[in-house]
């Protein structure tokens, strides 16, 4: 039976029609952005997990920002104290030198200024994002010898955590401006060790006897810390490395003691600071793996990402090809429904 009034026919084709079309429109959508789950409405929990994921690598990203910001700042560090401790080993061989009266000690006095104006030069201008590790002053405020260097992140249970690693700067600050004595646990422990290792007994030659200095502002760095040189014959003297001066000094017993007194201070120093330089090479190898580790975490979770919401191109497009194939059937299936009520009126002609 044919009706004017309802036609059953483009009725169905026209829901068929209705869904290739919302199927034509979900495909070319994922073709088009390459993902099958681009929202919420597309799949609520893969798209929760997809998002989490993207949120930590966004995290992770920033995190390995602020690890080449720290490892610039400990390369900076390792870099200056690497040349200081080239200057030093300069100026213990001068002081060598220096050992035998047969030498001309002005000159040699000249190379020792020479280096300790490059350690100086070295010391103040090591400075990595706006801070500068090897010369300080210890009394500013906000100061503090150990240094949080950020190392990783995670999440768990939820919330989210910042790792950090401490790098105490003690074992190769240099000089500290501060006026008051310097109070940190490592390097009064350095110091004690450098006079320790400095003093001689006078066995085979004159002796000398090192103690650190007990004035007020006479702890400070590596370079300007006062040390209190008792020489071979009750003399004694108070001075920093920085202070070192030779050229005024003649063949005397008290003499020769003091220049070995200054050549076994360097030279102990010079171990400290190898200390502290392998210190600082640990550190920048610790965040050089942390920087490759938090890379390859950000490529795991971009991984991960792609297998919960990418779509399969191949797949679609052919589903795409499909599915315009079917379109145009369906608008022709809907034209030939709609004219068979048409065909009524011929039976009035």
């Amino acid at each position: 039976m044919t009706s004017i009034l309802t036609n059953n026919s483009a009725t169905i084709a026209l829901q068929t029609l209705r869904s290739i079309n919302t199927q034509l429109d979900t495909t070319s959508n994922r073709v088009s952005t390459g993902q099958r789950i681009s929202s919420a409405a597309d799949g609520a929990a893969y798209w929760a997990i997809a998002s989490t994921l993207k949120t930590d690598n966004g995290s992770l990203s920033a995190l390995k920002d602020a690890m080449s910001l720290d490892k610039n700042s400990v390369d900076a560090a390792s870099a200056g104290l690497n040349k200081v401790i080239d200057q030093l080993k300069t100026i213990n061989n001068a002081l060598v030198s220096a050992s035998t009266t047969n030498t001309d000690r002005a000159k040699l006095q000249n190379d020792i200024k020479v280096a300790l104006d490059a350690i100086k030069n070295y010391a103040d201008n090591t400075v990595m994002n706006g801070s500068n590790w090897l010369s300080v002053k210890s009394d500013a405020t906000g100061f503090a010898y150990d240094k949080d260097l950020v190392s990783a992140f995670s999440r768990k249970d939820k919330s989210v955590s910042i790792s950090t690693t401490t790098l105490e700067t003690g074992s190769f600050v240099l000089y500290d401006s501060n006026t008051a004595s310097a109070t940190n646990t490592t390097l009064t422990a350095a110091f004690a060790a450098v006079a320790s290792n400095a003093s001689v007994a006078p066995s085979t030659g004159p002796g000398v006897t090192v103690a650190v200095g007990s004035a007020t502002g006479a702890v400070g760095g590596f370079m300007d810390t006062k040390y209190v040189i008792t020489m071979y014959g009750g003399s004694a003297a108070t001075e920093s490395i920085a202070d070192f001066d030779i050229k005024s000094l003649g063949a005397s017993d008290a003499d020769q003691s003091k220049i070995t007194g200054y050549l076994k201070i360097v030279d102990a120093t010079v171990q400290q600071l190898l200390t502290g330089a392998s210190k600082l090479g640990s550190m920048s190898t610790l965040l050089k793996s942390q920087q490759e580790f938090t890379q390859q975490l950000m490529d795991i979770n971009t991984s991960s990402i792609g297998s919960l919401v990418d779509a399969n191109i191949e797949e679609e497009s052919t589903k795409l090809k499909a599915l315009q194939t079917q379109q145009q059937l369906g608008i022709q299936s809907l034209s030939i429904a709609n004219s068979s009520s048409q065909n009524v009126l011929s039976l009035f002609r």
